[in-house]
């Protein structure tokens, strides 16, 4: 009996089968992000500040601090993405999972997104949590050139 062997190429600073940067509609997730400039975004009911503004190119660790007294799932994305992960969210409603561009954040807790904007339009970051679909309060993140 032949057994098959699989083998996945990996940089010396892969985590398992994952690579260090897994590219998504709003960038490029960083597992491995050394030191990034560090921007610290607040929720309690409403995102301060509303917005973001980085650059192309640029490579932030968003500091997310959840003042709240509920757990969230932040997702960062486009229209579309966040779209899917709202469905995923609807199907399975306990689901806590952080995907390469959520976090999960208990209450009054502080998680880190490290992340590199790769390309020019308007992302938001939100809670994919099922019971919180429809407040849709969201950090708008505008990248421009």
């Amino acid at each position: 009996m032949l057994a098959a062997v699989l083998l996945f190429p990996q940089s010396s600073r892969a985590h398992g089968i994952l690579p260090d940067e897994i590219p998504m509609a709003a960038g490029t997730a960083l597992r491995n992000p050394g030191n990034l400039p560090v921007v610290t975004v607040n929720f309690y009911n409403s995102w301060a500040p509303a917005t973001l503004s980085p650059a192309p190119g640029e490579a932030l660790s968003l500091r997310i601090q959840n003042h709240s007294d509920d757990w969230h799932l932040f997702a960062l994305g486009d229209e579309q993405a966040l779209r899917d992960q709202d469905l995923i969210h609807r199907l399975m409603p306990d689901l806590r999972k952080d995907y390469p561009n959520t976090r999960l954040s208990e209450p009054d807790t502080t998680v880190t997104l490290p992340w590199r904007f790769d390309r020019a339009g308007t992302f938001e970051l939100r809670c994919v949590r099922a019971a919180h679909q429809g407040s849709k309060e969201t950090l708008v993140i505008k990248v421009v050139p």
